[in-house]
């Protein structure tokens, strides 16, 4: 089986575009990745144009993996430094990735606890409408808002408060 993967001249330096479109992001994302010290600086042509190595679209095909598992820019940043001079960074990567998988698992939780309130809601409201005239309200509104009198919090969604303005 052949690689899908264009193939990429490992001589030719590479425009901005190309290693954009090899890579499958848009130019800006490429520049971004640049300023944001993702990407070295790459050579300039006379007429300004940038020349990326071809090891540019693996670098970032591997930016865009590592963002697909919740890594943030800044992370990958000081990572890709530490490999870039040399360091071992892998220690650091394990600990990232494992507290990405802990705050998804939290998130999942949250919305099992939030999954169970809404059930219970809609229970709460199909009983106050079984038991409503038809035309006559029922006083759905009314019963979501007496679950947090205040307004402080959000009574559905776990650990969600709102912010009051003056």
């Amino acid at each position: 089986m052949s690689d899908a993967r264009p193939s990429i001249g490992a001589a030719r330096p590479l425009r901005t575009g190309e290693v954009a479109r090899l890579s499958g992001v848009s130019p800006d994302t490429i520049r971004l990745y640049e300023r944001r010290g993702l990407l070295a600086r790459p050579r300039r042509t006379d007429g300004g144009y940038r020349q990326y190595p071809a090891a540019a679209v693996e670098r970032v095909r591997l930016v865009r993996r590592a963002l697909a598992l919740g890594f943030t820019l800044e992370e990958l940043r000081i990572v890709l430094a530490a490999r870039d001079s040399g360091g071992a960074p892998c220690r650091v990567v394990r600990t990232l990735a494992a507290e990405k998988l802990e705050a998804v698992e939290t998130r999942m939780e949250d919305l099992v606890t939030l999954r169970d309130r809404i059930r219970r809601v809609l229970a709460d409201w199909d009983d106050r409408l079984a038991r409503t005239p038809s035309g006559q309200r029922a006083g759905l509104l009314q019963a979501l808002a007496a679950l947090v009198p205040d307004g402080s919090a959000s009574p559905l969604i776990p650990g969600r408060t709102r912010t009051r303005t003056r």
